[in-house]
């Protein structure tokens, strides 16, 4: 792609200049024509690309109006329409929201002779590069419908996963924030005022009631320290997770936690397997689509047994066998990418994988919760019962005494 310093002029005869990317100059004058422009005199620039800037660079669109449009603009290249005309419909279609601004831009750069996926990565909180990798694909190959039609089931797939854990959360969250309300009512207002009283009836405190006070005593006179040591270390965690070495580690113990561990696990494979049967349909090489796709699984240590594979298929090792080398992928996976070499059908058996993961975590997910809230409604009867026994022992003593 070439960056040209360009003069023209508008209908009314005023001469304009600016700088234009195009892939040939015939490119460049069938851009311009589409401004409104005919062109006068063009120059090579020195640029290699041209960046761009403002609201362009910021566009994030929903994931919902992504899914939309991936459906619509397959629906319109199986009936024919040409790339460009399709996506000015759309942009017609979306107005001036930021999918139509979007839209827009895309359109200007495929009819100036840009590529789509090399437009897309001009909007890089949209299209993240590995999608890009995937546009490229179906359109070396010819297929990019069948491309858009399958990103659209999976952003589908995305947003009503979102929507269920979403759901899901309402419940514990509401719990957890009364929990924690209840726990700053009982030690900061209740249990001081408990032990004031205590103090000046000068009565030998049981030891749990010593405890309750402590722990009053620390919320009240600690609790800077403990927002900042909180603040802390959620810092130094995302510190340690940007690192190479310490996220992998970080990652691989995160996969190790009981419940989510396991579900964390679920997410990785079926991002793996997703992307990687949509990038082999699309005829990505093997060892390409295993360089592509471990980027997009979410976990670094899983992203690293997965480049562990792909460097020993890349010595002559099965697929299959490369990736047994590594606890983290289950036998029935195995089983089946095993099956789908022999077969010649790996990008259908990985589908059928991540349709299987895509089925099970959802239901993991109300599995997890539905554990979740009997725990934390235990754990706040216990913490109540707890406080309300320190309060009521020294009275027995007391009324004992008596």
């Amino acid at each position: 792609m070439n960056v040209y310093h360009y003069s023209a002029y508008t209908s009314e005869g005023k001469a304009v200049t600016g700088l234009a990317e195009a892939a040939s100059l015939e490119g460049l004058e069938q851009w311009l024509r589409t401004q409104g422009l005919w062109l006068r005199t063009s120059e090579l620039s020195r640029q290699r690309t041209l960046t761009l800037e403002g609201e362009g660079a910021r566009l994030r669109v929903p994931r919902a109006e992504m899914a939309q449009f991936f459906i619509q603009a397959g629906l319109l290249l199986k009936a024919g329409i040409t790339l460009p005309t399709a996506l000015d419909r759309l942009a017609q279609d979306a107005g001036e929201s930021a999918l139509g601004t979007l839209l827009r831009g895309l359109h200007d750069q495929v009819i100036a002779g840009v590529t789509l996926h090399q437009a897309m990565l001009r909007f890089p909180r949209t299209f993240s590069p590995q999608l890009a990798a995937m546009i490229e694909a179906g359109e070396v190959s010819g297929r990019l419908p069948e491309i858009f039609e399958n990103l659209s089931q999976h952003y589908e797939w995305l947003e009503q996963l979102t929507a269920d854990l979403r759901q899901a959360l309402i419940y514990p969250l509401m719990v957890l924030t009364a929990s924690l309300g209840l726990i700053g009512v009982l030690f900061t207002l209740v249990v001081p005022k408990f032990v004031g009283l205590l103090r000046d009836l000068q009565l030998e405190v049981p030891a749990l009631t010593r405890a309750v006070m402590a722990c009053s005593d620390f919320l009240l006179a600690g609790w800077p320290f403990i927002l900042g040591g909180l603040a802390t270390g959620i810092l130094g965690l995302r510190q340690l997770h940007r690192h190479p070495h310490y996220g992998v580690a970080l990652d691989r113990f995160w996969l190790r936690l009981p419940l989510f561990g396991p579900l964390g696990l679920l997410f990785a494979l079926s991002r793996f397997t997703r992307n990687l049967s949509l990038l082999l349909r699309a005829g990505i090489p093997l060892l390409r689509a295993l360089e592509i796709s471990r980027g997009l699984v979410g976990n670094r240590a899983v992203a690293q047994a997965i480049e562990d594979a792909r460097r020993s298929v890349l010595e002559g090792v099965p697929f299959h066998r490369a990736l047994a080398r590594h606890a983290l992928f289950p036998p029935s996976l195995l089983t089946m990418i095993a099956t789908g070499e022999s077969s010649g059908s790996l990008d259908q058996t990985l589908n059928a994988m991540a349709d299987h993961y895509n089925r099970v975590i959802p239901r993991r997910i109300k599995l997890i919760f539905s554990l979740f809230d009997p725990l934390m409604m235990i754990s706040l009867v216990a913490l109540v019962g707890t406080v309300a026994l320190a309060v009521v022992l020294p009275i027995l003593q007391l009324w004992q005494a008596r």
